[in-house]
């Protein structure tokens, strides 16, 4: 009896142990198959992830690319405009000071019957006395007829501010200015008119640099300078900033 019931368990442990193997198997088949399809899935977006990144990476390529493009289209039209408004700011010195090509500068005339600092000349006043004394001094035949107007400038001390003086004749200007040494040496001082911005060159080369810049003139509107080996400079237009850059010295 004994034995029999013996086989009995043995044999139902036997099918228990087939039928946890067999069901082992399936829930391991399931989940393995599941398990794969979940990888698939995985894998699968994972790739589509990459495609994805791979085009994103060429549209930031390419736009990258377009920026470096605009970027330089950028600086060109930067350095375009940069030589417009120089060559604009150019012309316009240069039709400013072609419009004072008649004009002379005068230092050193002081203002007769002066009664206060309100008095002033009036231009027929100021004209007669620019003749009289340039003809005193450099022996010259000028006439109030060569000056077409003259007046006294704003600024300056009170009773020898400078004058300005407008020639009809470009000749006769630049006859008066080579006489600027005699005139010179009797404290009368001419200059042509230059543009405040020629001006503020002239007064740049003429102070910024004395330890190397012996002397500096202005002939027509063009300035040039001799250095201390007597070289002689011509001051291009390129050059204008150079010199408007230097420190004033102290």
């Amino acid at each position: 009896m004994n034995e029999k019931v013996k086989d009995i368990v043995e044999r139902d442990e036997e099918r228990l142990k087939n039928l946890v193997t067999e069901l082992f198997e399936k829930v391991k088949e399931g989940f393995l198959k599941s398990l794969t399809k979940q990888l698939e899935v995985l894998e699968s977006r994972i790739f589509d992830r990459e495609v994805e990144n791979d085009k994103l990476k060429t549209e930031i390529k390419t736009l990258k690319s377009e920026v470096n493009h605009q970027t330089e289209e950028n600086e060109k039209l930067k350095s375009e405009i940069g030589n417009y408004d120089d060559n604009r700011r150019k012309v316009e010195n240069e039709s400013n000071q072609y419009s004072r090509s008649n004009n002379i500068i005068i230092s050193g005339v002081e203002q007769v019957n002066i009664e206060s600092e309100s008095s002033f000349e009036t231009a027929e006043e100021t004209t007669k006395i620019i003749v009289a004394k340039i003809n005193s001094i450099a022996n010259e035949n000028l006439t109030t007829e060569d000056i077409d107007i003259a007046h006294r400038l704003k600024k300056g001390p009170a009773g020898k501010k400078d004058i300005i003086a407008r020639f009809k004749s470009r000749i006769t200007r630049n006859r008066i200015l080579r006489q600027g040494k005699v005139l010179r040496s009797q404290n009368l001082f001419v200059r042509e008119d230059l543009t405040p911005l020629n001006l503020e060159v002239f007064m740049s080369v003429n102070r910024k640099m004395k330890d190397e810049v012996k002397s500096v003139w202005s002939r027509n509107g063009y300035i040039s300078y001799k250095d201390t080996r007597d070289v002689v400079h011509h001051v291009e237009w390129d050059d204008y900033q150079h010199w408007l850059d230097l420190p004033w010295p102290k």
